[in-house]
């Protein structure tokens, strides 16, 4: 049999990966939370919500 080792590596490596995998979990919760979707299933993962919509009476409008 074959002895597999993972070669060593640095702190600066894993505060990058971290960094990286972070960064897609991030993207992907805000792409869901800016979706005007109200029924996501995604992964093994089902949610059904009730997303607000933003009108223009939400906005102030501006001053002449």
């Amino acid at each position: 049999m074959h002895n597999i080792k993972m070669e060593d590596f640095t702190l600066s490596e894993l505060g990058v990966f971290l960094g990286v995998v972070g960064g897609i979990f991030t993207s992907i919760l805000l792409t869901i939370q800016k979706s005007k979707c109200d029924k996501i299933d995604c992964c093994c993962i089902k949610c059904h919500r009730k997303p607000e919509l933003k009108t223009n009476d939400s906005f102030p409008s501006p001053k002449p």
